[in-house]
């Protein structure tokens, strides 16, 4: 079983990691480096999806 995970931005663009943490800090790096906003832990958790 994977623990695989995706976050799919609103701008389109799909995020990926091995699990929860990795995901989340690929989101929150995303929208902090692309769209100047913090996304906190629970918006990218809630967020994120099995791959």
């Amino acid at each position: 079983m994977s623990d695989a995970k995706v976050i799919q931005c609103p701008c389109g663009y799909v995020l990926h990691g091995t699990g929860d943490a990795e995901v989340i800090a690929a989101a929150q790096s995303h929208a902090r480096d692309v769209h100047d906003q913090e996304l906190s832990l629970e918006q990218a958790r809630a967020m994120a999806r099995p791959a």
